[in-house]
């Protein structure tokens, strides 16, 4: 390819096909010709993991991917997909532990009746353990296996997901954390919360959501692993639920999301059987909260508290006080507080739409004890002071040095009109070709009518939009250009994208294609 997708020539093929929209956006459309491109394989990916801080330890987990029933909500057995280790199936594959320099080791085992993979999202790691077919890996096919082996480059929460297909609005993610061995947050302990939007088992299987919405499929489909089947018909409860409107948030500019999901979670548990977690009395806690939704952005606050920010996606930021927090899908925010005595709700409340969920945490000392609201989620202090993205500053460590850029990519987020389709367009779209060492700055242009929380595979930015945060994914608003720069030190093929599900499927990801 020699020019980059156009917004007009977009937007004319959206109105005949998606599908041929999509075909122009599959990674291997961009096959290497001129430039001498990187590849996950090549040398120059174990040169720079030999170059990465090395602790000694090892540490191993074995992860079978499978698909069988879970009890859910209300003693209800759901059939779904996801990861498990030593215990059985749930809708949330097991937390994994290690620290920074660690090997981490993770054998993978497919017993799927279709191909997966396993992303490691957030961390900048040699590319060929990414886990992004085709690009990184082959699929891993149903009866395979794979091993993931790579060193753990930085501390913080981060998390791991299917990135075949959709599989990802099943169960198939789970939390990765990474202890820092020179942590200053003060914090006693942690406890780590999940948030998940869930349909799978209960009215319609993703696929079934995807050909509801209108799309062929083709988008990470040609991503991904052969394709989304989105050609059986349509199942009256998936059209109910992208039937119930868009929802709506001031703070997100507008329309919010697609799907009006059936439940929320914390921990694969729902609100009428939350997820009780207990910590010492007196003792200042690390919440790490983590939002694994194919779609969902949520305000979360802990009841009768207020919160403080010290991180966003792994990276340190000033400390931020504030009763509640909006949290976009695929982020991660690190808080602490400070728990005396009782028992209290943490609520996720759906922005923009009707929906909500909560985990209890408690005490030792009031272990039993029922908290007062603990079934009620309109806590006040979600309606009080709510951090965004905009609020937060990075840690004096954790900002990316001021340096002229060596590239600029200007690229549009941008919507179809004859469909599911959403893309990124632009001159420079199919030029996005780093070399080593160089600082990239990107500007990402929504003209969309709706949101994007935007991702980039191997690398953090640094938001200029947003006074030097440090993130992998930022939510870019309507109207909005968000200016994000990057330092090109992980060599290979990575790309950006929407961490929306539905919006990744129908195409709006760019490939990033490291050359020499």
């Amino acid at each position: 390819m020699s020019r980059g997708l156009s917004r007009r020539s977009f937007l004319a093929a959206a109105g005949g096909s998606a599908l041929g929209v999509l075909g122009v956006w599959s990674l291997s459309s961009c096959a290497p010709s001129g430039p001498s491109y990187i590849l996950a394989t090549d040398p120059e990916v174990a040169q720079r993991e030999a170059t990465r801080h090395r602790s000694g330890a090892t540490v191993r987990h074995r992860l079978t991917a499978e698909a069988d029933f879970i009890s859910l909500a209300e003693g209800r057995l759901l059939g779904t997909w996801g990861f498990r280790e030593d215990a059985a199936l749930a809708a949330l594959g097991p937390t994994l532990r290690a620290s920074r320099g660690d090997r981490l080791v993770v054998d993978v085992d497919n017993r799927l009746t279709e191909d997966t993979s396993v992303h490691w999202h957030g961390l900048r790691i040699r590319n060929d353990m990414d886990g992004s077919p085709p690009d990184t890996q082959d699929p891993i096919l149903p009866g395979s296996g794979f091993t993931y082996d790579f060193t753990l480059p930085d501390h913080g929460t981060y998390w791991y997901h299917s990135h075949s297909g959709l599989q990802a609005d099943r169960g198939l993610f789970g939390a990765l954390v990474i202890e820092d061995p020179d942590d200053t947050s003060g914090a006693d302990t942690d406890l780590v919360l999940v948030l998940d939007d869930w349909l799978d088992g209960i009215a319609a299987t993703p696929e079934q959501v995807l050909a509801a919405l209108g799309s062929t499929g083709g988008g990470h489909g040609s991503h991904g692993s052969h394709g989304i089947d989105v050609s059986g018909e349509i199942t009256p409860t998936a059209q109910e639920l992208v039937g119930q409107g868009m929802g709506h948030s001031d703070v997100l500019g507008g329309p919010t999301q697609h799907i009006a999901y059936p439940l929320h979670l914390i921990n694969g548990r729902t609100r009428e059987d939350p997820a009780r977690l207990e910590v010492p009395s007196g003792s200042r806690v690390r919440l790490r909260v983590i939002n694994a939704a194919a779609e969902t952005p949520y305000r979360i606050a802990l009841a009768g508290h207020r919160l403080t920010v010290i991180a966003a996606d792994g990276f340190d930021t000033q400390p931020f006080e504030t009763d509640a927090a909006l949290i976009a899908p695929a982020q991660r925010l690190d808080l602490t507080v400070d728990l005396s005595s009782g028992v209290w709700p943490f609520v996720a409340r759906v922005e923009g739409r009707e929906g909500s969920t909560l985990a209890v945490i408690g005490t030792a000392d009031a272990a039993g004890a029922t908290p007062t609201g603990a079934r009620a989620t309109e806590i006040p202090e979600l309606d009080r002071r709510l951090a965004v993205d905009a609020d937060l500053r990075p840690a004096e460590h954790a900002a990316l040095p001021e340096r002229e850029p060596d590239q600029l990519w200007r690229l549009e987020l941008i919507e179809g009109t004859g469909g599911y389709v959403w893309g990124i367009a632009g001159e420079d779209a199919a030029r996005l070709q780093p070399r080593l060492g160089e600082r990239i700055r990107m500007q990402l242009t929504n003209t969309t009518s709706m949101w994007h929380p935007m991702h980039l595979h191997g690398h953090t930015f640094a938001s200029r939009t947003h006074a030097g945060l440090r993130r992998d994914t930022i939510a870019v608003l309507p109207g909005e250009t968000a200016t994000l720069d990057f330092d090109a030190d992980n060599p290979g093929r990575w790309m950006i994208h929407c961490h929306n599900a539905y919006h990744f499927a129908a195409g709006m990801t760019a490939p990033i294609r490291y050359i020499r």
